[in-house]
């Protein structure tokens, strides 16, 4: 397996929602190698190429807004988690990645979701309780990417 990327996914004109994009540029400018999407259909490049892929996305109703915490992979798939606010969300393409790859995908993502409310519409910035998770969320995205 190639060394691990991980990837910021999120609308910056959305407020909280494009928090996964704040992370991905922090550890961008620290180093370490990310991607930004507006959505989870980067996820089906990435890994074709058999990369461990770390996913920073906003989950709605993940808790209180700005709570960071590791998503579990099989229940994303079985739609018994958070939802993402994405056209194509981590689920869809984790289920379609499956069915294209194989079933040993699952082992090869890993999410770090930030809860978020749900966006309302356009905005821009993050509200004080999400930015301040930035950073905890970039030290779980590192440490689950294997990286040092």
């Amino acid at each position: 397996m190639t060394r691990a990327v991980i990837v910021g996914i999120g609308q910056l004109a959305a407020g909280d929602d494009g928090v996964g994009l704040v992370v991905a540029r922090a550890l961008a400018a620290r180093g370490h190698e990310t991607r930004e999407s507006a959505d989870a259909s980067i996820l089906l490049t990435l890994l074709e190429d058999e990369r461990r892929v770390v996913v920073v996305d906003a989950v709605v109703d993940g808790g209180a807004p700005g709570s960071v915490r590791q998503l579990d992979t099989g229940a994303l798939v079985s739609g018994s988690a958070h939802l993402s606010s994405h056209g194509l969300g981590v689920a869809e393409a984790l289920e379609l990645a499956r069915t294209l790859y194989g079933a040993q995908v699952a082992g090869d993502i890993r999410i770090v979701g930030i809860a978020i409310d749900h966006p309302t519409g356009a905005m821009l910035g993050l509200s004080p309780a999400v930015a301040a998770a930035v950073e905890p969320a970039a030290v779980l995205a590192v440490a689950l990417a294997g990286a040092e």
